[in-house]
């Protein structure tokens, strides 16, 4: 590369990634793994999580660097897997360490938590099932897959003005059916970011 490393741009240091550069792996992550990190505390609101989730995010980059595609805007991508990240970090059943003689006690709260986590799974599957086949794959694809409005557009022969109506749609029937259900409005913001 004529250039130095830090200077040049995403795609070009993938592609360095792609053949085994550490070093250009090492740029991307010091390009980024501030910003995911100061992204995540803001929902997770714990140091070690917000950094636990930013690194296995980062890692996670070098594992599938030969799988994703040659042109991707890299920094938006990474925002996107890093709130689905933030998601999974503030859904999950987080065993705490306590006192054994508090132990017992603990247990019936996590059942409870485990139990009302699994609701919750199950009614928004149903909710997000109840929506028409083609607004339902749209959503999918954009939150559950994390492609671009652009990306969604191009594999269903959509328009981009089509698929931003049906995200859009969906997030406001979702959010009018489960509002009454969940108190974790932090989850709900970062899932509903368009």
């Amino acid at each position: 590369m004529r250039s130095t490393l830090p200077e040049q741009p995403d795609i070009l240091l993938l592609e360095e990634c792609r053949k085994g550069n550490t070093r250009a792996y090492d740029v991307l992550f010091d390009r980024y793994s501030g910003k995911l990190y100061h992204y995540a505390l803001k929902y997770i609101r714990d140091e070690a999580r917000a950094e636990e989730a930013m690194m296995d995010l980062m890692f996670w980059l070098w594992d599938k660097r030969h799988q994703l595609e040659p042109d991707i805007q890299l920094g938006p991508y990474l925002f996107r897997a890093m709130k689905h990240a933030i998601i999974k970090v503030l859904t999950r059943n987080q065993t705490a360490t306590v006192p054994l003689d508090l132990a017992g006690d603990t247990s019936v709260e996590d059942a409870a938590n485990r139990l009302r986590e699994n609701e919750l799974s199950e009614l928004y599957q149903e909710k997000l099932n109840a929506l028409s086949q083609q607004r339902q794959k749209v959503f999918r694809l954009s939150r559950h897959e994390n492609l671009s409005h652009a990306e969604i557009a191009k594999e269903m022969n959509l328009s981009l003005f089509t698929v931003k109506n049906h995200i859009k749609a969906s997030l406001t029937y979702l959010r009018t059916e489960l509002k009454e259900y969940i108190d974790i409005t932090g989850i709900l913001v970062l899932i509903f970011i368009s």
